[in-house]
């Protein structure tokens, strides 16, 4: 999902060059999250035939279409986010399918719990997007789709993320959005409670008072100028700028802020939305270039989350998720990159990543064909969550 404005950033343009991040180290090592999307269906889907791959991708995923509502895909996506080091998901939440879809990955979220002789510490949010919401005042729908959230999703749940008590919540800044930071903080207030649920914006300084309404604020993928045609403007002036003027807010004391990292961007063959805007993945250096920012981030409010934009946005090319293009290489990145945030050393192995191929293969036949057994692929994501990858591996040969 591609959300920008650029009017602020080209009234500081003058000042890119000299906003470069600092040598030093971050003080604290933030969770990193990622972005995704439970809003498609493969062809076996009924009336949601091929809902969302129909309107084109730039890449195609490893595992090929699938389907967003399966549990074969969700496993897959959360061992596969899990092994990397990642610490939780945002789903987008647009509609009643993507509604759905959140359930059910907060439920595959429960089940690897239940498979796991440690438990499964992955962190779950939501991420409104503002097209499910109220179009026209009163804010009934708004409140009703919170108030369901809060009872269906946020109450007595260990996984739902939280910081300092509070569960947190994304959202993005439409350009044409129907509700503003202040209706949405106010129907925050209203569901759970003044000031008890944190809101975390992505954009601030663009002719909407943001500042007095949100708890932090994020960067989203975005070039911060113009799109070139070779894709080589990637974001580097407007991550000087994020960085830079997120620290110098006077009114209101924020308790931290959000980092964001992106691989890249396509929407060339997107034919519903697509504008023909493309950021060149540069053979992995620029997802490395937006990791820079993190390791290097000096601000005086803390670093406590990095959202890794996206984790499976294939329309918009934005999608760390392995494809038959790229492999396994962006999540080997990301792995990487986890690792020296957290000072440890990255073991650079594909076995884990290939494992969870053979999972959800195992786990999508099981679906397919009610005769097969899921036991055997219950037994090697077990030994997976054992980190015995190898164990796992020869359960299902």
């Amino acid at each position: 999902m591609y959300r920008y404005s650029w009017v602020l950033f080209m009234s500081v343009w003058g000042c890119f060059s000299a906003c470069q991040p600092d040598q030093q180290v971050i003080k604290e090592t933030p969770d990193v999250i990622i972005h995704y999307m439970s809003w498609y269906g493969d062809q076996d889907a009924g009336e949601d035939s091929l809902r969302h791959w129909q309107f084109g991708h730039a890449n195609q995923p490893l595992i090929g279409t699938y389907d967003s509502h399966r549990k074969s895909t969700l496993f897959y996506h959360l061992l596969l986010a899990w092994s990397a080091g990642i610490d939780g998901v945002v789903v987008n939440v647009k509609d009643e399918y993507d509604r759905v879809g959140m359930g059910l990955v907060l439920e595959a979220i429960q089940e690897l719990d239940s498979l796991s002789d440690n438990g499964f510490d992955f962190k779950f949010s939501i991420s409104f997007d503002d097209q499910g919401f109220d179009l026209a005042a009163p804010l009934d729908t708004t409140l009703f789709k919170l108030e369901q959230f809060k009872t269906s999703y946020v109450d007595h749940n260990p996984h739902y993320l939280r910081y300092d008590q509070k569960p947190v919540f994304y959202s993005f800044d439409y350009p044409n959005k129907y509700l503003t930071a202040e209706q949405l903080r106010q129907s925050l207030d209203s569901v759970f409670g003044k000031d008890q649920a944190l809101l975390i914006w992505n954009t601030f300084g663009e002719g909407e008072n943001t500042q007095d309404y949100v708890d932090a604020f994020y960067p989203w993928v975005q070039p911060g100028g113009a799109w070139m045609a070779d894709g080589s403007n990637w974001g580097k002036p407007y991550l000087d700028y994020f960085y830079d003027q997120v620290n110098t807010f006077e009114n209101k004391v924020y308790p931290f802020v959000g980092g964001g990292v992106w691989a890249g961007f396509d929407d060339r063959k997107n034919t519903s939305w697509g504008g023909n805007r493309l950021i060149s993945r540069g053979g992995g250096a620029i997802y490395d270039s937006t990791w820079m920012y993190i390791h290097k981030y000096h601000g005086e409010i803390p670093m406590k989350y990095v959202m890794i934009e996206t984790w499976n946005d294939w329309n918009e090319g934005t999608e760390i998720e392995p494809s038959v293009e790229n492999g396994f290489q962006n999540l080997i990145q990301t792995e990487k990159q986890i690792s020296k945030l957290k000072g440890e050393i990255a073991v650079d192995d594909h076995l884990k990543y290939e494992v969870a191929v053979a999972i959800q293969q195992a786990m999508y036949q099981a679906e397919k064909d009610a005769s097969i057994s899921i036991d055997m692929a219950h037994a090697a994501i077990r030994l997976f969550l054992k980190k015995d990858y190898a164990a796992s591996k020869q359960v299902l040969n």
